[in-house]
C-alpha cells in the first residue's frame, strides 16, 4: 500500500504529523459541573428587592459572555488525537494522581 494514501492526523498536543503506518491514539474526556449533595433553601431571606438586584447583576455578567462559554462551563465534551511521545507525557501526568500543579 501506497504509504502517501490514507487519513493524515495531527496530534493536537504537540502539533506534530502522525504518519500513516504509526500508532496514533485518542484521548476523550468530558468536563461538567458535578452535583455535590448541597440543598437550596426555598425561603430565601433576601428581600424581593435585592434578590431582583442580584438577578439583573447576574444577567448583566452572562451577556457579556458568548454562548459557547457559557455552554462549556457546564459541560465541555473533548477528544484529541495523540503521537506516541505525547500519549506517553499525558498517560505520566495520569497515573500520578493526585497531582501537585505548583
Amino acid at each position: 500500500m501506497n504509504a502517501e494514501k490514507g487519513i493524515k492526523f495531527i496530534c493536537d498536543l504537540c502539533g506534530q504529523m502522525i504518519e500513516v503506518g504509526r500508532p496514533r491514539f485518542v484521548l476523550r474526556g468530558e468536563l461538567y459541573g458535578a452535583y455535590d449533595g448541597g440543598t437550596f433553601d426555598e425561603t430565601p431571606s433576601t428581600p424581593p428587592a435585592e434578590m431582583r438586584k442580584e438577578i439583573e447583576r447576574l444577567i448583566a455578567l452572562m451577556e457579556q459572555r458568548s454562548d459557547k462559554e457559557l455552554t462549556d462551563e457546564v459541560h465541555y465534551a473533548f477528544e484529541l488525537d495523540l503521537c506516541s511521545a505525547c500519549r506517553s507525557l499525558i498517560y505520566r501526568l495520569l497515573d500520578r494522581r493526585p497531582w501537585n500543579l505548583e
